[in-house]
């Protein structure tokens, strides 16, 4: 067997491997004698046949699959031991074509342990966001409570406007499609629909029937749709408008405080807690982004596929949870399959660099957990009411809560460590800055995990951005409250 050795980059190593002729040969022997053993010969018992009869029985292409699997297992692993190489991960194999009794080539990509190289991470200045929280802004949350309070009540007195939400008997035709969706009473958001919808049922009363056509846009989220002609013809039974609570103390009461005043101070504290939580964080990841700048962190692409393979099982959870295609959320967000798996790949990276980076510094800084430390964190949980006494016997037993727990107070060291040995310029930044930082601190992932004592504490990862809804069709998806409203208003 020949081994040549190539170093592509700090952690990835290129292994071109020939196993020659006559390990072939006896690979092939071996697993044949092993089919031999399963494979039914007429006239021979099991494992008895000769090979040349067997030859004509056994199923070629499983048997040349299985023999490639034994040579890349065995060959690859004496390549390691020659070469005084560890993986760090599963090496990626590209084999060529398999023959008996001729040498056989391929190439293994082996990821090699992530190398970290720290530069100053002390002493650092960078600005922290001060985000003022103003009356506008509490105005504004008020006004949010508001409408989540709102409820639906039957118009009589006007047609139908934007935000409105009907009732009506609607029947389909479309391009193409030789049976038409048959009349059916639904509900319909004004605002939901098929671009040019709304203005052509806006100003109906109840008991109109209006028909018209309509041509489904190039991007609309069902592919087989895009271009074709629709028509509708709509009967309107009736229209439920949105009927937003007034404020006043009764209202306040319904969030559990005694007046508008007590409710306004409770919502500004929120806001003020929200800013300030989200300052430290914005600070931290200046932090972290200056000492990637002077540090040289190295990692295998291997860690990079993993942690986009998880990335891409939340967003298909969230969009399976909203009903949406992916091509609905590229179409959504203004993006291609090809630059969202660029910035999936650039936004895995960049978690990756910096929790190593990190790790780093809490080996160098000597910030571990104790045993002592992990127990106490469980006590803490059970007082507050996070876990119950029962489950915290169980968690102390149980080696994989009492990793998460150790990551998670070793983040709050390394929060601590950076926050104490490095200084800070409080600059004042308005709300928009806030949006913006706090989208940038999705993207990049944040350094801080909170440990609950009943969820996984991942090091590397953050969640997925929720995926907001924009149905482009008549079949809206209102509130279970605004449904059972509307058929209330109705009747």
């Amino acid at each position: 067997m020949q081994v040549t050795a190539e170093q592509v980059d700090p952690c990835t190593l290129s292994l071109d491997i020939m196993v020659d002729e006559e390990q072939v040969t006896r690979t092939f022997d071996k697993t044949y004698r092993e089919f031999s053993r399963v494979v039914n010969v007429p006239g021979f018992r099991p494992g008895k046949a000769p090979r040349a009869i067997l030859e004509r029985h056994v199923n070629k292409v499983r048997l040349q699959e299985r023999a490639r699997e034994v040579i890349i297992q065995e060959a690859y692993q004496k390549a390691l031991e020659q070469e005084g190489v560890t993986p760090y991960r599963n090496a990626s194999v590209q084999p060529s074509d398999l023959e008996d009794k001729k040498p056989f080539a391929f190439k293994a990509i082996v990821p090699l342990e992530p190398q970290v190289k720290l530069g100053e991470y002390t002493g650092l200045t960078v600005n922290k966001p001060i985000y003022p929280v103003t009356d506008e802004m509490v105005d504004k949350r008020v006004d949010q409570m508001r409408e989540e309070k709102a409820r639906l009540e039957r118009i009589t007195d006007r047609g139908v406007q934007a935000g409105d939400v009907l009732i009506a008997e609607m029947e389909t035709v479309i391009e193409g499609v030789e049976e038409s969706s048959p009349a059916r009473r639904q509900l319909i958001q004004m605002g939901s629909n098929v671009p040019g919808f709304d203005e052509q049922v806006t100003g109906m009363n109840p008991g109109d029937e209006r028909s018209f056509e309509i041509v489904f846009p190039d991007d609309f989220v069902e592919e087989e749709k895009r271009g074709k002609n629709a028509k509708y013809t709509v009967k309107l039974s009736s229209i439920s408008g949105r009927k937003v609570p007034e404020l006043n103390d009764e209202f306040a009461k319904q969030l559990s405080v005694d007046t508008v005043e007590a409710l306004k101070t409770q919502i500004k504290d929120s806001l003020t807690q929200e800013a300030s939580d989200l300052s430290n964080q914005v600070a931290e990841q200046r932090i972290i982004q200056k000492v990637l700048e002077t540090s040289e962190v190295y990692f295998p692409e291997a860690l990079v596929q993993e942690e986009m393979e998880d990335d891409f099982k939340r967003l298909s959870a969230e969009l399976k949870q909203y009903q949406m295609p992916y091509e609905g959320f590229l179409a959504q967000t203004g993006l291609t399959s090809e630059t969202h798996y660029a910035q999936v790949h650039d936004s895995a990276a960049t978690r990756i660099r910096s929790v190593l980076a990190l790790r780093q510094v809490a080996i160098q800084e000597g910030l571990q957990v104790t045993d002592d430390a992990i127990d106490a964190e469980f006590a803490n949980l059970v007082v507050g009411g996070r876990i119950t006494e029962e489950q915290f016997a169980d968690y102390q037993q149980d080696g994989r809560r009492r990793l998460q727990v150790a990551n998670a107070l070793v983040q709050q060291q390394l929060h601590d460590f950076l926050f104490a040995n490095n200084s800070f310029t409080e600059v004042e930044e308005d709300i928009e800055a806030i949006e913006e930082d706090n989208a940038q601190a999705l993207i990049e992932g944040s350094s801080e995990t909170e440990s609950t004592g009943t969820e996984e504490t991942p090091t590397s990862e953050t969640e997925a951005p929720a995926v907001t809804e924009t149905t482009e069709s008549t079949e809206t998806s209102p509130t279970q409250a605004e449904k059972e409203d509307a058929e209330k208003t109705s009747e």
